[in-house]
C-alpha cells in the first residue's frame, strides 16, 4: 500500500503546508498540538520512497506531552521538547479512515484563537435524546384515544328513544320428516349395516416415486482471482497517509454437469365400494305460518316408516312509530308471545336509525 506524506497547518502564526513529518512549525517553531488536522493537498500526492520517511509513517501515532503540549513520535518515551516521561494517559493523535475522494485537502485551524494546553482526548459526542420522541409518540396515542372518545360519545348520544306501538307479527313454523329407507352410497369402506352391491379397484391417491438421474448441464459462477483496487486513505495519525485497499472477485462462467432428480406419479389403487343401507331420511318438509299472534306447528300425518325430524321456527314483530315508520325485530317465542297487538313500546335506535332494541 503506498504510503503519503500529508500536510498541517500552525494554528499559532498561519502557517500553512508544515510537512507531515515535522513534529513543530517550521516559522514559529510552535509544536503541533493534539487533534491538529492532517490533509493531502491532492489524492495524487506521490508516494513516499524514502525508507526512513516509511519506516516514521508505519512507527504509529503520535503522542501528546502532557506537560508541555509538545507532540513526540510514537517510539519516543521522553518527550523532546521538556523531557518529561511519556505517561499511560498521554493523548495520541487520532487515526481516521477516508473514503476515496473524501480525504481532507486543506486545514482547518482556526488562527485567531490559542486552545488550551495540553489538549484532553476529544470527548465522545453526546446522545441524542429520547424526550422528543416520548413526546411525539404520547401526542399521538393522545389523538387515538380522544378520537375513540369523541367516536363513542357521538355513538351513546346520538342514539335515540323511539315511541312505537305493536302493529303485527309474522311467525314461520316446520318440520322435516323423515322416512327409513334404503338407500345406495359409495365409499372406500362399508359401514356398519350396509350391503356390499359391487366393488372394484379405482385410483385413491398418488405417490410421487424417484424414477431415474438425468445429466443435464448449467452454467455456473466460478472465482478466478481477485483484483485489489485503492478505495480510500488512512490517517495514521503522524502526519502520513496510506492507501485502503479493497477488493472485488474475479468470476468466470463456467459450464458444470449436474444429475437431475427424475420423478413420477404413481397411482396407488384401493377397493371402492358400492352399498345399499337402511337409515334415516328427509323425504319432505311441512310448514306453516301466519301474520297473527297465533303461532302453530303444522298437523303431521306419518306413514308406518316416518318420523318427526328437525324442527325450526322464526318469530318477527312489527312495531310502527307516530309518523308512521315501520321497524321490524326478530325475537325468541318466548318474548315474542308477551306482546300485544296495539301495545306502546320504546324503540331504541342507533346512530343509523336502526332498532337496536325495545323497551315494552
Amino acid at each position: 500500500m503506498a504510503v503519503r506524506e500529508g500536510r498541517w497547518d500552525c494554528q499559532y502564526c498561519g502557517t500553512k503546508g508544515n510537512l507531515g513529518r515535522h513534529k513543530a512549525c517550521q516559522k514559529c517553531g510552535r509544536s503541533r498540538p493534539a487533534g491538529t488536522k492532517f490533509y493531502l493537498p491532492s489524492e495524487e500526492e506521490a508516494a513516499v520512497l524514502d525508507a526512513n520517511l516509511l519506516k516514521i509513517a508505519k512507527a504509529g501515532q503520535d503522542w501528546i506531552c502532557e506537560f508541555c503540549g509538545s507532540s513526540n513520535d510514537s517510539e519516543a518515551t521522553i518527550c523532546y521538547n521538556c523531557g518529561a516521561p511519556r505517561e499511560g494517559t498521554s493523548p495520541v493523535q487520532e487515526i481516521k479512515e477516508y473514503d476515496l475522494g473524501q480525504t481532507p485537502d486543506s486545514g482547518d485551524m482556526t488562527f485567531d484563537e490559542t486552545p488550551e494546553r495540553p489538549i484532553s482526548q476529544p470527548e465522545s459526542a453526546p446522545k441524542k435524546s429520547k424526550r422528543p420522541l416520548l413526546i411525539i409518540g404520547g401526542v399521538l396515542l393522545g389523538l387515538i384515544l380522544l378520537c375513540a372518545l369523541i367516536f363513542a360519545g357521538i355513538a351513546i348520544f346520538s342514539s335515540k328513544d323511539v315511541d312505537a306501538s305493536v302493529s303485527g307479527f309474522q311467525w314461520d313454523r316446520s318440520i322435516n320428516v323423515e322416512a327409513y329407507q334404503t338407500v345406495t352410497e359409495e365409499d372406500w369402506s362399508v359401514p356398519t349395516g350396509g350391503r356390499t352391491i359391487d366393488q372394484r379397484q379405482e385410483i385413491r391417491r398418488y405417490e410421487t416415486i424417484l424414477d431415474r438421474y438425468e445429466t443435464r448441464q448449467r452454467e455456473i459462477q466460478v472465482q478466478v482471482g481477485e483484483e485489489t483496487y485503492v478505495c480510500g486513505q488512512r490517517d495514521l495519525g503522524n502526519g502520513f497517509f496510506e492507501d485502503i485497499e479493497c477488493s472485488n472477485p474475479i468470476y468466470e462462467t463456467q459450464i458444470e454437469e449436474y444429475e437431475e432428480a427424475v420423478y413420477r406419479e404413481e397411482p396407488v389403487y384401493d377397493t371402492f365400494y358400492t352399498y345399499e343401507i337402511d337409515k334415516w331420511i328427509v323425504v319432505r318438509s311441512e310448514s306453516d305460518s301466519g301474520v297473527d299472534h297465533n303461532a302453530q306447528w303444522p298437523g303431521l300425518i306419518l306413514a308406518e316408516n316416518e318420523r318427526e325430524g328437525e324442527r325450526s321456527e322464526s318469530y318477527i314483530i312489527i312495531f310502527v312509530n307516530n309518523d308512521g315508520e315501520e321497524y321490524s325485530m326478530e325475537l325468541p317465542f318466548s318474548e315474542w308471545q308477551d306482546y300485544e297487538m296495539g301495545q306502546n313500546v320504546l324503540l331504541k335506535l342507533d346512530l343509523f336509525g336502526n332498532l337496536d332494541g325495545v323497551e315494552p
